[in-house]
């Protein structure tokens, strides 16, 4: 029986990491033929998370995969959206695919908001909203891949570094951007590459490009700094970011999971396990795949803790009174 259970476990990790590097790859090129595939498979890969549980030790790196997509997803709506439209938009998509819960579904009404937030503060006439217009398409054609650049260009960088081949990783990055110089994770990832091979004064340009992408989300790319950061070994650059996004969003739990990740590295148990406990908390309902993991990582915490020793027997000391 252990073992039919333990074949099906890996089976289901492998399944999961199938359509992790699936979902990577369609993320870099969605058009009206996909977007719904796409969405589906968001669907399935949080249910993985679900059902594999908080007891699988084995989903670490799975984990900062699915964190990592689901940041860049968040930064560029606009890239899911435009693809929507050509197959009748978000809420044809959504009518077609009950319940539609994951926030992937609903991004048509994050990116209105947005707009709407933007024509508020700016106080825009009739007239200038044919300049959003245009500033939206603008948008789009800038966060659209161009034909033929690579579909695996995240999975190389990201291999890359966990090889710890930073500066192949670096070219890989350049070599990406002659065909999507906007990306916003590919200008974090020029930043904090460029940090670490020691080239400050590209890191900070890149780092500047690269938060001008995130209007309206400081706490969103002050996470995916500090997430990359980390993955580089960058443990004091990821906590400087990780600190920044917490000051902006103190109730984020991408935010608190960066936290307890970098103490979890650094060896600072108690930290971590109060940083994912946060976690969970603020996760709820809302962000249910998240908050399973940090039950994962919190039971990995606890099985390195080492138990307290034994006190000594007590000793009887006899104390020979003299007159």
């Amino acid at each position: 029986m252990t073992l039919i259970t333990e074949s099906r476990t890996k089976i289901s990790v492998n399944t999961l990491r199938e359509a992790l590097g699936q979902a990577e790859r369609q993320f870099l090129h969605l058009d009206g033929t996909n977007i719904k595939t796409f969405l589906v498979l968001l669907d399935q890969i949080e249910q993985m998370f679900v059902e594999l549980g908080p007891d699988e030790s084995a989903l670490r790196a799975e984990a900062g995969r699915w964190v990592s997509l689901r940041n860049r997803i968040d930064a560029t709506p606009q890239l899911l959206v435009a693809a929507a439209a050509k197959a009748g938009g978000l809420a044809k998509l959504r009518a077609q695919q009950p319940p539609a819960t994951g926030s992937w579904w609903h991004l048509d009404t994050a990116v209105a908001q947005r707009r709407t937030q933007m024509l508020k503060r700016a106080g825009l006439t009739i007239a200038a909203v044919v300049v959003v217009v245009g500033l939206a398409l603008w948008g789009i054609n800038a966060f659209t891949p161009a034909a033929g650049s690579p579909v695996t260009v995240t999975a190389q960088i990201e291999q890359l570094v966990t090889d710890q081949k930073l500066p192949d990783a670096l070219v890989a990055v350049d070599k990406a951007r002659q065909t999507l110089p906007n990306d916003p994770d590919l200008l974090v990832w020029d930043a904090v590459l460029n940090e670490q091979l020691g080239n400050a004064a590209q890191a900070k340009t890149s780092l500047a490009q690269a938060q001008q992408k995130f209007v309206g989300k400081p706490a969103a790319f002050w996470t995916l700094v500090g997430n990359h950061r980390q993955q580089v070994g960058n443990l004091p650059g990821a906590e400087q970011a990780g600190q920044q996004a917490l000051a902006l969003a103190p109730q984020d739990a991408n935010v608190t999971f960066l936290l307890g990740s970098v103490a979890e590295a650094r060896g600072d148990t108690v930290q971590a396990a109060s940083f994912f406990s946060q976690t969970v908390a603020l996760a709820g309902d809302g962000n249910a795949q998240l908050g399973v993991i940090a039950k994962m990582r919190m039971g990995n915490l606890m099985q390195r803790v080492e138990p307290l020793p034994n006190p000594a027997p007590a000793q009887t000391i006899t104390q020979t009174l003299t007159p």
